[in-house]
This record gives structure tokens, C-alpha cells and sequence, in this order.
């Protein structure tokens, strides 16, 4: 069977669903080594994506010189896709975004993934540009595709609840972490130089998130001050900047805000995360939504303890777990107080509770879910 992908995510590095579609396509290549995977690149492969190798049955369809670079991906897209569905004889075109092309061969079949519903319910936290690009991909893509993923079960919910009309009835969910993230053992010299090279001087809590309103990074800033000055507790932040991230500035740049507080590391490597993650003292995220909530999974991958809201996927990822504490609300004492607690307590995470997150598993039932619709339009 040929599969084509879109792989405007390689293209432009993305943190989050970019971790995502690389470990979900490299795994589902694996397992299925008798089919060919197609992966569009309309603007070639970003070098932030840490593909050593690849499965040889994935095709990287690099068309960085066919096309102007100023013309938009999704353009690109709409102009590639039905001319390769027929070359290729392709019988499954999968997207990792809800973006399909308005004209694809009707015996194609068509599967995409929503990784959440922030443009209906949080859509003035999105640049303009994105909301110009899903107010006409996002809800025409649900309704059309013939096959749904999703990567909570919160975010299902929602597609039910916005889309009731839509041509496939039925979803399939899951979501998992990098391999990377994984209990690590450090030895004290080790976490000291880990802590040198990003300038971290004392115990710290880590924050993982682009710098958008969404992330609520903003509250955080409010509650670290006195956390730093009365138990030297320090926020490290991991993130490449958002849309509108002026706040943020504006916070830690006021004259009596204490700079040694927060520091901020910008875009890292999966491994150096990974190294964070099982250095820190917590994980924290007072995020107002989340479609999933990845950096809290790889940070209990990571046996990372986490502090995170009490909203939306979260909760999903969170509650229940030995070693994960979600907090209701946004009142910085309660906020502060838990983060002194789960510092001084430092409970254990067990990892056997995290056993579904797992790409071996999930792309094993991914194939349950579509193969039936292929197996009869074959």
C-alpha cells in the first residue's frame, strides 16, 4: 500500500505537533514495512529535526526548487497532492494537521490528526495568520476527512461537540512521548555541569511551552518573585518565542523584578530537554488549555514530578498519577504552596502508569482502526 503524508512540519520546525508526527510516522513506518510512506516537503527538511536515519521505506519528496519560495505551503499542497495521488497510486493520504486539499481522488482515503480546538475556543490567543489558515481548513477538513485521530480523548469530545456533522462517525486516540524521554541516572558532577551550562544556581522548576498567551506564562512570573527570595527557587523557561509575547518582556525587564529568577533557554534539543526534565525539581504548567499536554507526559517519562492546571487535557495526562499534581484556579499563594510541597515531598513517579503512552502500542491500534476501511476499498 502507498501512503502520502503531508510533511509541511518538517519543513518549518514545530515543537509540538512536529514531535509528534516524527515519532508517530517513524514508528508507523516501521511497522508496516511492506507499505511505502510518501512524505511531502514542499520547502525541504529543517535541520532541527534530529533525523539520524530514517525507515528505507519512507520517501522524502523534497520540492524546496519546484516552487517560488513565498507561495504558501498550504498552496503547494493543493496544487501536489491529487497530481500524486494518481502518479503514486496512492491509497491513503494522512495529513497530522486538519488541512486537507480541496480536491483529492474520491478513492483516496483521508485521515488527519486534531491536536486541539484553540482556534473556536481561545482563538484571539492565535497570530492572525493562523486563524486566517484554519477559519478555511480546520472545520472543512473535519467534516470531509474519512477517518479522525486524536490526541486525548478531551479533545474528541470537542470535535463531537463543534462538528456533529461530519462524514466519519468513529475516532481513533493516542498520543505518546519520545523515546528520549526516560529516567536518566546523573551523577552529581554530571547535574552540576547540566546546571552550569544554562546558568541555573539553585533549585528549579521547568516550564516547556512556546511564549503565547495560551501557555499562561505570564501568570508564572507573578508567583516566582517570591519564591526566588525567600527559597532561591528559580524558573527555568524552554521555548521559542510566540505571537504576542510582549507581556513577557515587559514583566522581567520592570526594575524590580529579580533577574536571577527566571532563565530563559530558548529552542533545545529533544536531548538536552530530556536532561532538564530529569534534573528539575518540577515540572510546572499553569496553562489555560491544552489540547494534550506534552511536556507534562515527558516530563513524567522523565520521572520529573509535575505541577500543572487543572483544565482541559491535563487533566487527561495528569490525574491519578503518582507524582502529578494539578492545581484549580489561578490564586498565586495556593500555586505557591504547592510548589514548595511537591519540592520538599519530591514524590516518586511510577512509570508503569504511563504504560499506554507508547508508540509501539498506539500505531499497532492505529492499524486496527484504518486497515478495514483500506482492506474494503481494495
Amino acid at each position: 500500500m502507498n501512503i502520502l503524508v503531508d510533511g509541511r512540519t518538517w519543513s518549518y520546525y514545530s515543537a509540538g505537533v512536529g514531535t509528534f508526527f516524527t515519532s508517530a510516522v517513524l514508528e508507523w513506518a516501521c511497522q508496516r514495512q511492506s507499505d511505502n510512506f510518501y512524505i511531502i516537503l514542499p520547502k525541504g527538511l529543517d535541520d532541527k529535526y534530529e533525523l539520524s536515519t530514517i525507515p528505507a521505506n519512507i520517501h522524502l519528496l523534497d520540492y524546496t526548487r519546484r516552487f517560488p519560495h513565498w507561495l504558501p505551503n498550504i498552496i503547494i499542497l493543493q496544487l501536489l497532492v491529487p497530481y500524486l495521488c494518481r502518479k503514486l497510486h496512492i491509497s491513503l493520504y494522512y495529513a497530522p494537521v486538519p488541512h486537507l486539499p480541496y480536491i483529492i481522488p474520491p478513492y483516496v482515503k483521508t485521515m488527519i490528526t486534531i491536536h486541539d480546538v484553540v482556534n473556536i475556543e481561545m482563538a484571539d490567543t492565535m497570530a492572525w495568520t493562523n486563524r486566517l489558515a484554519t477559519s478555511f481548513f480546520f472545520g472543512q477538513a473535519i467534516r470531509k476527512a474519512n477517518l479522525l485521530w486524536t490526541n486525548s480523548h478531551y479533545t474528541k469530545s470537542k470535535v463531537e461537540e463543534y462538528y456533529p456533522k461530519r462524514r466519519c462517525k468513529s475516532f481513533f486516540t493516542g498520543d505518546a512521548a519520545d523515546e528520549l524521554f526516560h529516567p536518566r541516572q546523573f551523577s552529581e558532577q554530571d547535574r552540576q555541569s547540566i546546571r552550569q551550562k544554562y546558568g541555573i544556581k539553585n533549585q528549579f522548576i521547568l516550564f516547556v511551552g512556546s511564549l503565547e498567551p495560551r501557555k499562561n506564562l505570564k501568570f508564572l512570573l507573578t508567583i516566582i518573585p517570591a519564591l526566588y527570595q525567600e527559597h532561591g527557587i528559580q524558573l527555568v523557561v524552554v521555548g521559542g518565542k510566540g505571537w504576542k509575547n510582549s507581556d513577557i518582556r515587559t514583566i522581567v525587564e520592570a526594575p524590580s523584578f529579580p533577574k536571577d529568577s527566571v532563565i530563559f533557554c530558548g529552542f533545545i534539543s529533544n536531548e538536552e530537554l530530556a536532561s532538564l526534565y530529569c534534573c528539575a525539581d518540577s515540572f510546572i504548567s499553569a496553562a489555560l488549555m491544552e489540547g494534550f499536554g506534552m511536556p507534562q507526559l515527558e516530563a513524567l517519562k522523565c520521572g520529573c514530578p509535575i505541577i500543572t492546571a487543572h483544565n482541559t487535557a491535563m487533566i487527561e495526562v495528569a490525574q491519578g498519577k503518582d507524582g502529578a499534581i494539578t492545581v484549580e484556579g489561578y490564586d498565586p499563594q495556593q500555586w505557591q504552596k504547592t510548589v514548595l510541597q511537591v519540592i520538599k515531598e519530591r514524590p516518586k513517579v511510577k512509570q508503569e502508569q504511563l504504560a499506554d503512552y507508547d508508540w509501539n502500542l498506539i500505531i499497532r491500534h492505529l492499524q486496527d482502526y484504518y486497515m478495514p476501511m483500506i482492506s474494503n476499498q481494495q
